[in-house]
Protein backbone atom coordinates (compact mmCIF):
# COMPACT_ATOMS: atom_id res chain seq x y z
CA UNK A 1 0.00 0.00 0.00
CA UNK A 2 1.68 3.01 -0.83
CA UNK A 3 1.41 5.02 2.44
CA UNK A 4 2.47 8.33 0.60
CA UNK A 5 -0.22 8.78 -1.75
CA UNK A 6 -3.39 7.51 0.90
CA UNK A 7 -1.73 10.12 3.47
CA UNK A 8 -1.88 13.42 0.65
CA UNK A 9 -5.66 12.09 -0.52
CA UNK A 10 -6.57 12.10 3.28
CA UNK A 11 -5.50 15.33 3.72
CA UNK A 12 -6.94 16.82 0.57
CA UNK A 13 -9.72 15.38 1.50
CA UNK A 14 -10.47 13.43 -2.03
CA UNK A 15 -11.98 10.36 -2.29
CA UNK A 16 -14.41 11.23 0.69
CA UNK A 17 -17.64 10.08 -1.35
CA UNK A 18 -16.39 6.93 -3.12
CA UNK A 19 -14.51 5.96 0.23
CA UNK A 20 -17.91 5.82 2.20
CA UNK A 21 -19.27 4.06 -0.56
CA UNK A 22 -16.69 0.93 -0.28
CA UNK A 23 -17.49 1.69 3.39
CA UNK A 24 -20.94 0.69 3.16
CA UNK A 25 -20.71 -1.97 0.92
CA UNK A 26 -18.03 -3.66 2.99
CA UNK A 27 -19.82 -3.33 6.46
CA UNK A 28 -23.47 -4.37 4.71
CA UNK A 29 -21.93 -7.55 3.55
CA UNK A 30 -20.98 -8.75 7.04
CA UNK A 31 -24.21 -7.44 8.02
CA UNK A 32 -24.11 -3.99 9.40
CA UNK A 33 -25.24 -0.96 8.28
CA UNK A 34 -22.70 2.20 7.94
CA UNK A 35 -25.39 4.30 8.77
CA UNK A 36 -22.77 7.71 8.73
CA UNK A 37 -24.52 11.00 8.28
CA UNK A 38 -24.23 12.50 4.39
CA UNK A 39 -22.50 14.64 3.32
CA UNK A 40 -18.90 13.88 4.81
CA UNK A 41 -16.43 16.48 5.45
CA UNK A 42 -13.47 15.71 6.38
CA UNK A 43 -11.39 11.97 6.97
CA UNK A 44 -11.59 12.51 10.59
CA UNK A 45 -15.21 12.42 10.59
CA UNK A 46 -15.09 9.51 8.84
CA UNK A 47 -12.22 7.48 11.60
CA UNK A 48 -13.98 8.70 14.42
CA UNK A 49 -17.72 6.95 13.01
CA UNK A 50 -15.68 3.96 11.71
CA UNK A 51 -13.71 3.61 15.49
CA UNK A 52 -17.31 3.94 17.26
CA UNK A 53 -18.73 1.30 15.10
CA UNK A 54 -15.55 -0.64 15.10
CA UNK A 55 -15.92 -0.16 19.05
CA UNK A 56 -19.53 -1.67 19.15
CA UNK A 57 -19.35 -4.39 16.97
CA UNK A 58 -16.25 -5.63 19.10
CA UNK A 59 -17.95 -5.20 22.56
CA UNK A 60 -21.43 -7.23 20.74
CA UNK A 61 -20.04 -9.74 18.17
CA UNK A 62 -16.12 -9.85 17.87
CA UNK A 63 -16.34 -12.49 15.28
CA UNK A 64 -18.03 -9.90 12.84
CA UNK A 65 -14.67 -7.77 13.14
CA UNK A 66 -12.74 -10.81 11.77
CA UNK A 67 -15.00 -11.09 8.76
CA UNK A 68 -14.45 -7.33 8.12
CA UNK A 69 -11.02 -7.32 7.89
CA UNK A 70 -11.42 -10.77 5.13
CA UNK A 71 -13.75 -9.10 3.52
CA UNK A 72 -11.56 -5.76 3.07
CA UNK A 73 -8.10 -8.00 2.90
CA UNK A 74 -6.69 -6.45 5.96
CA UNK A 75 -4.20 -8.91 6.30
CA UNK A 76 -3.60 -10.14 10.68
CA UNK A 77 0.19 -9.99 10.66
CA UNK A 78 -0.34 -6.47 9.40
CA UNK A 79 -2.46 -5.68 12.34
CA UNK A 80 0.04 -7.56 14.35
CA UNK A 81 3.12 -5.34 13.04
CA UNK A 82 0.82 -2.19 13.53
CA UNK A 83 -0.02 -2.75 16.89
CA UNK A 84 3.64 -3.07 18.24
CA UNK A 85 4.44 0.31 16.33
CA UNK A 86 1.96 1.99 17.65
CA UNK A 87 0.88 4.20 20.53
CA UNK A 88 -3.04 4.27 19.21
CA UNK A 89 -5.14 2.39 21.07
CA UNK A 90 -6.47 -0.94 19.35
CA UNK A 91 -9.88 -0.07 17.79
CA UNK A 92 -8.35 3.44 16.85
CA UNK A 93 -5.71 1.95 14.59
CA UNK A 94 -7.96 -0.50 13.55
CA UNK A 95 -10.15 1.76 12.34
CA UNK A 96 -7.36 3.78 11.03
CA UNK A 97 -6.53 0.71 9.14
CA UNK A 98 -9.76 -0.07 7.65
CA UNK A 99 -10.43 3.33 6.42
CA UNK A 100 -6.75 3.50 4.95
CA UNK A 101 -7.47 -0.18 3.14
CA UNK A 102 -10.97 1.32 1.77
CA UNK A 103 -9.49 4.52 0.46
CA UNK A 104 -6.63 2.19 -1.21
CA UNK A 105 -9.24 -0.06 -2.58
CA UNK A 106 -10.93 3.10 -4.01
CA UNK A 107 -7.25 4.62 -5.37
CA UNK A 108 -6.68 1.06 -7.07
CA UNK A 109 -10.06 1.26 -8.81
CA UNK A 110 -9.31 4.65 -10.18
CA UNK A 111 -6.33 4.16 -11.74
CA UNK A 112 -6.47 0.47 -13.04
CA UNK A 113 -10.42 0.09 -13.80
Amino acid sequence: MNILTIQSVIIANQLLPETVQQLEKDFLMIGVNFDIEKPVKDYKKLFSFTNNLVNTINEKDPKLILNLLYRIDLIEEKIKTQIQKTKLSFSVMLSEMIVKRELYKVILRRNYF
